[in-house]
């Protein structure tokens, strides 16, 4: 009994040790939700916690607005590792160790001219003003750059300002999406004109279309109307361009791959929160259009109904298969008749020692004898040959020379 009590204790304690290492292993196995920080848009009114209740909703993923810091742009927060997620426009130049997610709406070409400002030379209107690139845009940056060129002007002729400078720039350029309300980048005193007039101040018809301007960059309009401020009482060509959501190629598949579908599949919720950014979200787009590699969890996700490897191919692997089989069966046949053909040159010599055999004692025994050892000579010929197979057969027939050389060995001392 007291070994039994001392072994049933033994296991208690081992019992114990167990729920001692399992416990902290269950409890590290239940992770608080997987945060990513988002770099905040300007000018856009979209709400974060909102967007924060979808995405942790959905896919237990928390969204962490972060602001850009003065002079920082969104590609260089994510290469420095101060953001996780940024839109950035597809413009922007490639940048080692960005990928992208898809894109998420089309930022269209907004242009604001002060009322205040008359151009020195309507072929050069930028010669002499002060622009001012709301976002930081790289594609309005793009824009100015290709401009300048065309307009022929040099660093200097004109001033590019990044920070906001209340009513003291010439032109306000904004890339970004159409809403229904009076923008916040509009500033009174200026008014919406069409892209023309950074190509020409005067003489434009505004419902000329551009020709290509920048990379990616396509034609669009400003619906008349669209917005309630001076110069939007007519419709108004200008340029756009998609915007992607991008991010970082070391952040965790699985995590890309969760915010790609929550974009996807909670789309309508999303559109709720924010109609003009996320109303145009779609998984049909083309990659190589894209100015940055797709990041592996959005691939994974956006090729999950793709065939895999065994589905893509099955047609070629059955072929491959069927023809294996009837090599195989070819060469098991093969086999076959060739054992068959030895088989019946064995039986010609059957057929001959047998011979042999039935003449002893009619015939002189001393040439029945040369006869059988050339007999033997010539199917050991045809073993070496290999006419003949060294098999069960072959031994059968050795055997039947041994007796029937005995025989006539026996025969020809009595004779």
């Amino acid at each position: 009994m007291r070994k039994l009590h001392r072994n049933s204790r033994r296991r208690h304690l081992n019992h114990l040790w167990l729920c001692a290492l399992v416990l902290p292993l269950m409890l590290g196995c239940s992770p608080d939700h997987p945060e990513l920080r988002v770099l905040k848009l300007n000018y856009q009114n979209v709400s974060p916690q909102a967007m924060q209740a979808v995405f942790e909703q959905r896919s237990g993923v928390r969204l962490i607005g972060v602001t850009a810091q003065p002079g920082t742009g969104a590609i260089d927060m994510l290469t420095s590792g101060e953001a996780d997620l940024a839109f950035v426009e597809n413009s922007t130049p490639f940048a080692p160790g960005v990928r992208a997610v898809l894109p998420v709406y089309k930022s269209v070409l907004h242009v604001l001219m002060s009322d205040d400002f008359l151009p020195g030379n309507v072929q050069q209107p930028l010669q002499g003003s002060r622009v001012y690139l709301a976002n930081r845009s790289n594609a309005a940056r793009t824009l100015i750059e290709v401009l300048s060129r065309r307009q022929h002007l040099q660093p200097g002729d004109f001033e590019l300002l990044t920070e906001d400078p209340g009513s003291e720039a010439d032109f306000i350029i904004y890339f970004g999406p159409l809403t229904s309300e009076v923008p916040p980048w509009y500033r009174p005193g200026y008014t919406l004109v069409a892209v023309n007039k950074l190509l020409r101040a005067r003489g434009v018809d505004n419902n000329t279309a551009l020709g290509p301007v920048a990379g990616q960059m396509t034609n669009s309009r400003i619906p008349a109307l669209t917005y309630d401020i001076p110069g939007n009482t007519e419709s108004l060509p200008t340029l756009a361009v998609d915007t992607l959501l991008v991010t970082r190629k070391d952040i965790p598949e699985n995590l890309i791959y969760l915010v790609t579908e929550t974009f996807i599949e909670q789309k309508p919720r999303l559109a709720a929160v924010a109609p003009s950014l996320f109303s145009h979200v779609t998984e049909s787009f083309d990659a190589m259009e894209l100015s940055f590699p797709l990041h592996r969890g959005a691939r994974r996700y956006l090729e999950r109904d793709e065939p895999n490897l065994l589905e893509r191919y099955a047609e070629s692997i059955n072929l491959l298969v069927y023809l294996v089989f009837l090599l195989l069966t070819g060469g098991v046949a093969l086999a076959r008749w060739r054992a068959h053909g030895k088989k019946d040159r064995i039986d010609t010599f059957y057929r001959r020692v047998l011979g042999v055999r039935e003449r002893a004692g009619a015939e002189d025994s001393k040439l029945l004898l040369q006869e059988l050892r050339s007999l033997e000579e010539e199917a050991f010929s045809s073993l070496i040959d290999e006419k003949l197979a060294a098999n069960e057969s072959f031994r059968i027939f050795t055997d039947l020379m041994g007796r029937t050389r005995r025989e006539l060995e026996s025969i020809s001392e009595n004779q």
